[in-house]
């Protein structure tokens, strides 16, 4: 399988490599509708957590 890489690191220490894919170009209407689906995926994990880990993280951050 031929792969195509918009960038590709090497690190200077140890093996690795990371290849860098940049998404294909796309409608104004496809990202708001991928964007939608990140912000809902977002809110889901975030309710999963309890409330006690939500104030954690809440004041980890200052967020009020």
């Amino acid at each position: 399988m031929d792969r195509s890489y918009d960038a590709t690191y090497y690190s200077k220490i140890g093996k690795a490599v990371v290849h860098v894919v940049a998404p294909s170009p796309m409608s104004s209407d496809e990202f708001e509708k991928r964007l939608r689906e990140f912000h809902h995926t977002a809110w889901v994990v975030w309710n999963s957590l309890s409330v006690e880990e939500r104030l954690k993280l809440n004041n980890e951050h200052g967020v009020r």
